[in-house]
Formats: C-alpha cells, sequence, structure tokens
C-alpha cells in the first residue's frame, strides 16, 4: 500500500479512535439503574394552636376578646390569654395508634428560664382507625407574667426588655399499618413573645400557631437499564476496535519511508557561487584583536580586494644565502581584519636576465 494512503487511513482512524473515545465518555452519562419510589402508606402530624386573648375595657378594639388575626395583643388591655392545642394524626391506612406526650408552659428570656406549668407523661391508644386527637390547654395570666419577670430581674439585677411564654408539646407517635411500622417524634412550639419598647409599642407576638408535617411509608425499586449498560459495551468494543487499527496503521506508515534523494558531491554544492566564493586555507587567526585570514591564492586575494573596495599591498621578504628562491607577501587591510597571500617562486639572476633579453633581441 502506498504512503498516500496509509496517510489518509492513518487520519481516518485517529478520528475514529477520538470518536469512540467520546462515545465511552456519552454512554457513562447515562444512568444505569432506575430508582422508583412508591407511596405504601401517607400520614400526616397536625399540630395547631388556638387562643382567646381576654381584654381590659379598652377603646382602640371595644372588644373584650381577641382571636388570631383579629389584632394586636397589647399588654397593657390585654388580661389574660386561654391557649389551646389540638394534635391530630391523620394516615391513609387503618393502623392502631399510640400517642405518647407530655407538654411544658416556660417563661424564658436570654438570661433565665422557669417552668410554668406540665403536663406529665401520657399515654393514648387508638384502635383500627385512620386518625387520634388530643388536645391541651393552658391559661396565663399576663399581668401575673409580667410580676414574675420583674421579680426574675430583681433577683439576678438583669433587665430583660424582651421574653416570652414557650408552650412545648413532646409528642411520640406509633402505629402499626400493613405498610409498616410508623414511629416519630413530633415537637410543635408556640411562643408568645413580650415586645416592649418597639416602634409598634408593647405587645405580645405569636409563632408557629399552624404546625403540619406530611411523610410517608415508601418502597423504593430499582430497575438496571440494559440497554444503557449495552451501549457502554458496545463503545468499549467500538474504541478496542479503533484503536487496533489506529496501531496497525501507525505500525505500516513508519515501515513506508518516502523515498530520498541521492545527496549532491559538495563540487556541485558550490559550483553557482564559485565567483562569489574567495578560498582561504583556513580559519582566521587572531593576535590581540588583529584577525589573519590566509587566502588559497592570488585571484582569491584579489576578489576579496575587489569586493571591499581596498587596494592589495605587496612586499618581499630578504632572501636567504641558500635558498634560490624569493618570498612575496600580497595582503588587504580591511580595519583589523588582515587577507593575505605568500608566493614563493624561484629567483632570476642578474645573468640569466641578461640573458633572456638578448634571446629576445
Amino acid at each position: 500500500m502506498t504512503r498516500g494512503k496509509l496517510t489518509i487511513l492513518l487520519c481516518f482512524f485517529t478520528l475514529l479512535t477520538l470518536f469512540s473515545i467520546l462515545s465511552i465518555y456519552y454512554t457513562h452519562q447515562l444512568p444505569t439503574q432506575e430508582v422508583k419510589t412508591t407511596n405504601l402508606c401517607t400520614y400526616t402530624h397536625i399540630g395547631n394552636y388556638d387562643y382567646t386573648a381576654y381584654l381590659k375595657s379598652n377603646l382602640i378594639y371595644n372588644v373584650s376578646e381577641l382571636k388570631p388575626g383579629q389584632g394586636t395583643l397589647y399588654l397593657e388591655i390585654t388580661e389574660y390569654i386561654a391557649t389551646t392545642f389540638t394534635y391530630t394524626f391523620q394516615t391513609d391506612q387503618t393502623a392502631n395508634i399510640t400517642i405518647q406526650y407530655n407538654i411544658t408552659t416556660s417563661l424564658e428570656s436570654p438570661k433565665w428560664r422557669k417552668t410554668l406549668s406540665s403536663v406529665n407523661q401520657t399515654t393514648q391508644n387508638y384502635t383500627e382507625t385512620t386518625s387520634a386527637e388530643f388536645s391541651s390547654n393552658y391559661t396565663f395570666d399576663v399581668t401575673y407574667i409580667q410580676y414574675l419577670k420583674n421579680s426574675f430581674d430583681s433577683e439576678t439585677r438583669l433587665y430583660t426588655s424582651n421574653y416570652s411564654v414557650t408552650i412545648k408539646p413532646q409528642i411520640l407517635t406509633t402505629a402499626q399499618t400493613d405498610a409498616g411500622p410508623i414511629n416519630e417524634l413530633f415537637n410543635p412550639t408556640l411562643t408568645l413573645v413580650f415586645q416592649q419598647g418597639t416602634p409598634e409599642g408593647d405587645y405580645i407576638s405569636t409563632t408557629n400557631l399552624q404546625n403540619t408535617r406530611p411523610s410517608a411509608i415508601t418502597q423504593t425499586t430499582i430497575t438496571n437499564l440494559a440497554w444503557a449498560t449495552n451501549q457502554q459495551y458496545a463503545s468499549y468494543a467500538f474504541t478496542a476496535t479503533s484503536l487496533a487499527a489506529l496501531a496497525i496503521t501507525s505500525y505500516a506508515f513508519t515501515r513506508t519511508q518516502p523515498p530520498t534523494k541521492p545527496a549532491k558531491p559538495l563540487e556541485e554544492i558550490i559550483a553557482p557561487y564559485q565567483e562569489v566564493i574567495a578560498e582561504s586555507t583556513g580559519e582566521p587567526t587572531y593576535e590581540g584583536r588583529t584577525a589573519t585570514i590566509t587566502m588559497k591564492s592570488l585571484e582569491d586575494l584579489i576578489k576579496v580586494a575587489d569586493w571591499i573596495g581596498k587596494p592589495v599591498l605587496s612586499y618581499q621578504k630578504p632572501p636567504t644565502q641558500t635558498s634560490k628562491e624569493s618570498t612575496r607577501v600580497f595582503y588587504v587591510l580591511d580595519g583589523t581584519t588582515r587577507y593575505e597571500c605568500t608566493i614563493t617562486a624561484p629567483t632570476i639572476t642578474e645573468k640569466e636576465e641578461e640573458a633572456e633579453t638578448e634571446n629576445s633581441d
């Protein structure tokens, strides 16, 4: 197979491998299980408070009683408050129900707490029913509450501007249904806060009059989604196949080398530039700041002189007594660079020169 075809296959299998890896990521985002929750039995805890505030003779309301939502309970005109707590347990299946409860009423401030009354542990049983209920009443005198608060402040030498009466039921409800047992605590708390020195005046505020908590006995079913698991397995096979194909193609591609061109001889490489090359006999030598470059021939030195526009200087070394040859040094100076060429040739004597002259005549 040609290298061009292998290149196309290599690109194709590379893209195919990337796509297969993305398919693994995608299939692992799919849920492999379906969780379904079914209500077998529903039930509700309901704890509601009601009150009647009995008022002193007043002009603002001109009535003797106030119920929730009918007006602000101002301290100056409120004489006492009668509260009623009603707890109801409801279920959509017939059950045997047992309710155990106690109720504590207390006077509280950020610094102290005083129990005003308590209902001891009480148990009530209900057979084969879908609901159970009980009620409890508590009435407190507002003037007496203020007296207690002032007494506690005097005894502790602390002044409390805000204090409250809290009613705290502790209710444990158990029920046996066809769907299973129920065993839960329910603690709805009523707080009557005595607000003093506020922009709205001195009054009593209430919180948590209505308390409801629904719940259920549930059954959870987990179903394995075979189609999602199969998609994951398919993505594994897809990736393994594409990786194998990519590995084989890469191996074949590396084994198929492109044809290499034979290297040109050095002479052939430099031949086109011969006219602009001046040969030297070696690398420059340095003596201080002066660089000396020895040229290969006088022709090469002349080339350099022409290129840099400098004259060719020359001097002849003195001949030795034993040598019949003379040495002449040619050089070109360019700043701190010296280009030179040395030529040694036989010396022509006077007799030889005269003989040459006569022969020419």
